[in-house]
């Protein structure tokens, strides 16, 4: 008798050991399909508009890198000096590793004989947080010329995108609980108040934010109040935008006043995100009356709910510096204005 509950008492204490330990294995085991849990990646490298492209020595020497270079790192248009839309970097497959597998932006170009139709693929997260990826193989290098072309735009507007959120990420943990609002009657807008910016005015319906360096100026104005419109054209846009800047933003004598450079074209486009339609100018800016210029961006939407015209415009002023990194994160702090949650 002694020795049976003696072995009760040792079923029951191993009972109470190991069932935990099989249901945590269990757990654990279940969850390996599941990278989220699993998974835990490093950050990317690289500044932001780097794009490294993996491709053979060949090609990349050759009319192929040529047609490469002319896809992936055209001169921007809107900007004041020539600069190209990504800085590239070229590896070989082989020297594809180490620092460069966590590289921001990726794309690999290349040659498969045993496909059949040229593609473009793209994969995120592949081996640092928020990374794009991207593989174009044609089946020989006649098809892959043709391919580069077709998918340039394509191309250049994922990675466009993929800085913009990583952008936004940064603006928004920068900011963390600060921002400013727009509002007109009992509607409201709110755009972030990043780090280094502050407020240069806050009236009614309209308010302008920048961040100021010795060097350099990025400013953000918000218009909210004018009643919507049925079609928003590039004219319009021009107008509304050329209206609010005349009025708003001064030279440094006073006199002068921000305008539309009108001898250079600006670039318009309509694009819809998030379930909104938007239009786009992006072109140069001058001083009437001064001798002060740069890029500008513009944008307008309908907000269906208050039937007002939201119009958005940012600018940079950086005479010595390079601009396209300014204004791509003037870019994706215009995007963050939203209507403000109640």
């Amino acid at each position: 008798m002694r020795v049976q509950a003696f072995y009760f008492r040792y079923k029951f204490i191993w009972m109470k050991i190991i069932v935990p330990l099989l249901a945590i294995m269990v757990i654990l085991l279940s969850s390996c399909g599941d990278s989220s849990l699993t998974r835990t990646l490093p950050n990317v490298s690289g500044s932001s508009g780097e794009l490294l492209v993996v491709t053979d020595r060949a090609l990349w020497e050759g009319r192929t890198g040529e047609l490469i270079r002319e896809a992936l790192a055209p001169d921007l248009r809107g900007l004041p000096q020539p600069e190209p839309a990504f800085s590239l970097i070229h590896v070989t497959h082989a020297g594809f590793a180490n620092i460069f597998l966590v590289h921001r932006n990726v794309v690999f170009i290349g040659t498969d004989p045993e496909i059949t139709e040229a593609g473009l693929t793209v994969t995120r997260n592949q081996w640092a947080e928020s990374q794009i990826v991207l593989r174009l193989t044609a089946r020989d290098t006649a098809e892959l010329s043709n391919a580069i072309r077709r998918f340039a735009p394509e191309l250049r507007e994922r990675i466009n995108e993929a800085e913009r959120v990583r952008l936004t990420s940064w603006l928004r943990e920068s900011a963390g609980k600060e921002k400013e609002e727009v509002i007109s009657g009992s509607n409201r807008l709110e755009i972030l108040l990043p780090a280094g910016y502050k407020k240069d005015f806050n009236r009614d319906s309209i308010l302008m934010i920048s961040a100021e360096t010795p060097m350099t100026t990025q400013s953000v104005i918000v218009s909210y109040g004018t009643p919507a419109m049925d079609r928003i054209g590039c004219i319009d846009l021009a107008n509304m935008t050329e209206k609010i800047t005349s009025a708003e933003v001064r030279g440094p004598d006073g006199g002068s006043f921000m305008v539309i450079e009108k001898k250079v074209p600006a670039v318009c486009r309509s694009f819809t995100r998030d379930n909104t339609q938007y239009i786009e100018m992006r072109g140069l800016w001058t001083l009437e009356g001064g001798f002060m210029g740069g890029p500008f961006i513009s944008y307008a939407w309908i907000d269906t709910v208050a039937l007002k015209t939201v119009v958005v415009t940012g600018f940079v002023y950086a005479p010595k510096s390079d601009k396209r990194e300014l204004l791509r994160q003037v870019e994706a702090l215009m995007y963050s204005v939203r209507r403000a949650s109640d």
